[in-house]
């Protein structure tokens, strides 16, 4: 699992140049001093975001051994429903990619890292929903929920559409139309919505789960959405 690292420079080259010690010449008498990198707040982002996908990674790697043993219903509905969740995620922040890119109208200075952070959402939850596709198929089970409810393991049955977080239709396609500021901030309320309600079920999981894989996956999960729960509030904030 890797990050393209040049999409990441490409949009955060003006934030970054405080890594560089040699300033442009024309620049040496306005530009202002660069802050020490442990004080920047993109680089912060940046180590907190990177600690989070190397625990993700680190879960999928050793999962291969533990993801065998014994399972209940909480385990599979969770990889059912959460696997349609991420799902969501990563259109909603693909779409906000598309929305928020380069000859688009001026966004937020907060732009840059929220892209970030939908970039992080994109691999993140693609290689999560791989994982848990991969333990669905171990636990003999399917890899989605065929029925019309999710969150029956929860005792908490609700038609998809009425997951907790779950965008509508009519709010994916206003993500879509919107551009600037307005962008910004809608993307980011909306995924703090959809953070909030995978957060819901994947505390339940962690607390509920038999699988000791899945109640490990199910608590990283919590913590990263928690963090950037935070962090998009400040954000917009």
């Amino acid at each position: 699992m890797g990050v393209d690292m040049a999409l990441v420079i490409s949009d955060f080259r003006g934030t970054l140049r405080i890594m560089d010690s040699s300033p442009a010449p024309e620049a040496q008498n306005s530009d202002p001093q660069p802050l020490p990198w442990w004080m920047n707040p993109l680089n912060i982002v940046l180590l907190v975001v990177a600690g989070i996908m190397l625990s993700g990674a680190v879960a999928f790697t050793v999962g291969e051994s533990r993801g065998r043993g014994a399972h209940n219903g909480s385990d599979i509905g969770f990889l059912q429903d959460m696997r349609l969740h991420h799902e969501q995620a990563v259109v909603m922040s693909l779409v906000y990619i598309d929305a928020s890119s380069a000859g688009t109208p001026e966004g937020l200075a907060s732009r840059g890292i929220l892209r970030l952070i939908a970039r992080e959402i994109i691999i993140a939850q693609s290689s999560e929903s791989g994982r848990m596709v991969q333990l669905l198929r171990q636990f003999k089970a399917s890899e989605t929920n065929e029925t019309d409810q999710v969150m029956g393991w929860m005792n908490e049955p609700l038609p998809l559409a009425q997951m907790p977080g779950y965008a509508t239709d009519a709010q994916l396609q206003q993500l879509r139309n919107t551009r600037g500021k307005e962008v910004d901030t809608l993307f980011a309320q909306l995924m703090i919505a959809h953070h909030n309600g995978g957060i819901h079920m994947a505390e339940h999981a962690g607390m509920h789960g038999k699988n000791s894989e899945v109640t490990a996956l199910a608590k990283v999960m919590v913590s990263a959405q928690k963090f950037e729960v935070k962090e998009l509030t400040r954000l917009i904030g």
